[in-house]
């Protein structure tokens, strides 16, 4: 467990929790100014991808952050799922799994990879594609928004595919990471993950 103060003053505690066999990182802090609080829980996926420089390999990570405003008993809460890719290829052309939402105005790298449809499954479920848009403070972590390619119709709003994973035992999600020809499959297992969603006071899905 450790224990800083950052830059923008925010009190952060980092520490693991062993959850049904799974470690589940649990990062959590205050804002000093307005005293508001978040817990991130991140689980990190069962398998990993040779990075393009060949000098190792890299884990995805797939996080649910919670944050918590206003008084006591009056609470505003909040919550985002991120997923860490390690970085995603740049393309303007459809791959057979994940494919590009926006086409880009500019020739620009960070364009190109702004916003993607990840194609994932959720236990023997049926395959499909959600977009999910980088965060603009990253380059490698995005942030899962629900939308499907056909329409309004078709999303999955983040509390509904919080829900779905918790009640599944895997979530695989493809992806191509950058510099890489192929795609790869990430595979993660939710066991844990409401229980410690649960034990959290910034963490709710009402």
């Amino acid at each position: 467990m450790s224990t800083l103060l950052n830059a923008r003053g925010l009190v952060v505690l980092a520490l693991t929790s062993q959850c049904l066999g799974q470690q589940i990182k649990v990062a959590r802090g205050t804002n000093q100014i307005d005293s508001s609080t978040w817990v991130t829980l991140t689980i990190p996926a069962q398998n990993s991808y040779p990075t393009a420089n060949g000098t190792g390999t890299f884990t995805p990570s797939l996080s649910v952050r919670c944050d918590s405003k206003g008084k006591a008993g009056k609470e505003h809460r909040t919550f985002e799922i991120l997923l860490d890719t390690g970085g995603l290829q740049p393309s303007t052309a459809p791959g057979p799994g994940s494919v590009l939402l926006i086409p880009p105005k500019e020739n620009q790298i960070r364009l190109l990879r702004e916003d993607f449809f990840l194609r994932m499954k959720l236990d023997a479920d049926k395959p499909e594609r959600r977009r999910w848009s980088l965060l603009p403070s990253s380059d490698t972590v995005y942030r899962y928004w629900g939308n499907g390619e056909t329409g309004f119709g078709t999303i999955l709003m983040p509390k509904q595919f919080l829900e779905k994973v918790f009640a599944a035992k895997v979530l695989m999600l493809e992806f191509q990471p950058f510099g890489q020809e192929t795609f790869f499959v990430s595979e993660f297992h939710s066991d844990g993950l409401m229980n410690e969603f649960q034990r959290h006071q910034e963490c709710s899905l009402k």
